[in-house]
C-alpha cells in the first residue's frame, strides 16, 4: 500500500523507487501483485506519466487510512511496552483494598494520569491465588503466597491489633511502649495479653472472608475459645462495633482510622501477616513502576525483622 502511494505521489517509479529504496522491477512487481489483488489497474501507465486510475483513487483513500492505523497501533504498543500508556489491573484482597493500596493509587493517578487503574477485589486469598493464576490482572498485592510458581516481592508483614472500646477496663492492663508505637501500627498504644479477654465477646468475619479464616486460626494457636457474637463482611462495620463496645475485633492495623472511635493495642502473642506482590508471569514495565511507587512511599507495614515484644511480667 506505501509503494502505491509514493508512486502517485512521485508520479513516477523511478523517483518513487529511490525514496522507498527498492529497484525499480522490484517496485513494479509490488504494484501488480496490489493490482491483481484488487482485481484491475490501479495505476494508468502513459508514456512520460504515471497516475491513480479510479480504482486506484479509492485503493489510494483506504490505503493512507490503513497506514496510519497501522502506525498508530505500533505507537499504542510501544507506550505500553515502556509503561507510557495502557492500563494497570490490580488483582487484591478487601482489606489491602482499604489499608494499603490507597496512598499508593492516588500517586499514581498524580503521576500518570493517562494510565487508568482497575482494582479487582476478592474476598479470600484462595480465590486471589486461583484468579491471578489463571490469567487475571497484571500484579496481585496480597498474602504472600503458600506456594506460586511466578515472580514474588516481598512487601513485609502487617501488624493486626486488637480494636476495643474506649471506656473498657481491660485497657488498664495495656502495656505502654517504652518507646514509639511500631511503624506498621503507629495508633497502638501498647500491648495485651489476649488471654486478658477469656471473657469478652468478639466481633470476626464472615465464614468466606479470608480474614475470618485466619482470625479463628490465630486463636486457636492461643488455645482461646473466642464467643464471637458478631460477623461481619466488612473492616468499617467491625471497627464501629468494636468502637461501640459490642465486642473486641482483631484487625488489620493499616486499615484503621487514626480517629476511630475505639482504641487500638497490640495482642500477645503477636498476629502478623506476610504481604507480597506476585504475579503469573514477569511483570510489565507499567506494573514494575508501580511495585517501585508502592515500595517507595511512607511504610505501612512493619519490616520482615520487626516483631512485638513480650510483656514483662
Amino acid at each position: 500500500m506505501e509503494y502505491l502511494l509514493v508512486v502517485a505521489e512521485e508520479g513516477s517509479f523511478t523517483r518513487a523507487a529511490e525514496l522507498l529504496r527498492v529497484s525499480q522491477p522490484g517496485l513494479s512487481q509490488q504494484i501488480r501483485a496490489l493490482e491483481r489483488a484488487a482485481g484491475g489497474e490501479l495505476i494508468e501507465r502513459t508514456t512520460g506519466t504515471v497516475r491513480l486510475t479510479p480504482a486506484g483513487r479509492a485503493y489510494a483513500e483506504h490505503a493512507r487510512i490503513s497506514l496510519k492505523a497501522a502506525e498508530d497501533a505500533k505507537r499504542a504498543a510501544r507506550e505500553v511496552l515502556n509503561g507510557e500508556a495502557g492500563e494497570l489491573v490490580i488483582a487484591t484482597v478487601h482489606s489491602i483494598a482499604a489499608g494499603i493500596l490507597p496512598p499508593s493509587l492516588l500517586r499514581w493517578h498524580n503521576d500518570n494520569p493517562k494510565i487508568p487503574v482497575t482494582l479487582l477485589e476478592f474476598a479470600h486469598r484462595r480465590t486471589l491465588e486461583e484468579s491471578v493464576a489463571s490469567g487475571t490482572g497484571d500484579l496481585a498485592v496480597g498474602p504472600t503466597p503458600k506456594q506460586w510458581s511466578g515472580p514474588v516481592i516481598d512487601l513485609g508483614h502487617e501488624i493486626f491489633v486488637l480494636y476495643l472500646a474506649p471506656e473498657d477496663p481491660i485497657l488498664k492492663d495495656v502495656q505502654p511502649y517504652a518507646g514509639q508505637a511500631p511503624q506498621g501500627a503507629p495508633q497502638s498504644r501498647g500491648i495485651l495479653p489476649v488471654s486478658s479477654l477469656h471473657s469478652h465477646s468478639w466481633i470476626t468475619f464472615e465464614g468466606n472472608h479470608g480474614l475470618g479464616e485466619f482470625i479463628r486460626e490465630y486463636m486457636q494457636s492461643t488455645n482461646i475459645t473466642p464467643d464471637f457474637v458478631f460477623h461481619t463482611g466488612q473492616i468499617d462495620s467491625a471497627v464501629k462495633l468494636a468502637g461501640a463496645g459490642a465486642g473486641v475485633a482483631l484487625l488489620p492495623a493499616n486499615a484503621l482510622p487514626m480517629d476511630g472511635p475505639g482504641v487500638a493495642v497490640e495482642p500477645f502473642p503477636p498476629l502478623t501477616r506476610d504481604l507480597s506482590v506476585y504475579s503469573r508471569t514477569k511483570l510489565s514495565p507499567t506494573a514494575e513502576r508501580y511495585v517501585e511507587l508502592l515500595q517507595e512511599l511512607p511504610a505501612v507495614l512493619e519490616p520482615r525483622n520487626g516483631r512485638s515484644k513480650e510483656p514483662k511480667p
